[in-house]
């Protein structure tokens, strides 16, 4: 199933709807359906990019920050998750990984097509994931992508942990980040993401943390820009596995080097953002 929309849909009003599906009890093992939905002729809100480059920590440009596509399409995201035959509460999932592709910089100026549907599914040690794909296209050629991979937990016999890989220590250059308390906050205006574990620390406790956590898309985005002078031209893709979650207000360091092997190439830069204070990675990637 394929669906065309007029435009895109409102993120916060879906938002009230999103919250009513924490009554979905999926039995079993649940099944995700592969569907989708196309927008046309999408315009970039010149206001939304303005609080997203400040907020993000990205400088001024004439074209978009390899991860603004995906704020665009964040109604989208829940449009599908929201539909009847989709079978998850949407509370609780996690985002665990994201891949982004661009084939050439993203004029502010122009006129996208969007397509998200949701993809694989596959059962892991916790539990359920899936993935959500979108692509953005201008005059039907292809110009950026992006893989969102979300975890659905399904309690189960305690399994043994897989051992995170070491991050390597050969990430020796470091630029401090500060996660103010109410980053959440501001980043839920811009990249319509108002799930309430950013918001504050009481609708945080009650999903069982401790205080409110900034958003993984926040963490990655402004891993990017801080990266940005570092690369020649435009970013191509931004590769990035989120770990733990980064507590507001928080402090936490961003570590990177050139051209490490690990993730198949050698002209990228590999990145890790780690707790100043603890042996906690919040989140790893390659940015090229």
């Amino acid at each position: 199933m394929n669906a065309t929309l007029a435009r895109l849909p409102s993120a916060e009003g879906l938002y009230l709807k999103a919250a009513t599906t924490v009554l979905r009890r999926p039995k079993g093992k649940p099944r995700i359906p592969q569907y989708g939905v196309q927008v046309k002729g999408v315009r970039v809100s010149a206001q939304q990019l303005s609080d997203y480059r400040q907020v993000c920590g990205f400088a001024d440009s004439h074209t978009l920050p390899i991860t603004f596509p995906h704020v665009m399409a964040a109604a989208l995201h829940l449009h599908l998750m929201t539909q009847p035959q989709f079978p998850l509460p949407l509370l609780g999932l996690v985002h665990v990984r994201n891949r982004i592709e661009q084939l050439r910089g993203l004029g502010t100026g122009e006129s996208y097509d969007f397509d998200v549907r949701l993809a694989e599914a596959r059962e892991v040690r916790q539990g359920l994931e899936f993935d959500i794909v979108s692509s953005v296209t201008v005059d039907g050629a292809e110009v950026w992508n992006e893989v969102m991979t979300t975890l659905y937990r399904i309690p189960g016999p305690k399994k043994p942990a897989a051992k995170p890989a070491p991050v390597p220590a050969s990430l020796s250059d470091y630029i401090a980040v500060d996660a103010p308390a109410d980053i959440g906050r501001r980043y839920a205006k811009v990249g319509k993401d108002f799930n309430p574990i950013h918001l504050a620390p009481l609708p945080a406790r009650l999903f069982g943390f401790k205080r409110h956590i900034a958003h993984g898309m926040w963490s990655a985005a402004h891993c990017a820009a801080l990266l940005a002078d570092h690369l020649e031209g435009e970013p191509r893709m931004l590769d990035v596995q989120f770990r733990q979650p980064l507590f507001l207000p928080g402090r936490a360091a961003l570590k990177f080097a050139h051209g490490i092997g690990e993730h198949g190439s050698g002209n990228g830069i590999e990145f890790a953002l780690l707790a100043r204070n603890s042996d906690k990675v919040h989140l790893t990637g390659l940015l090229r």
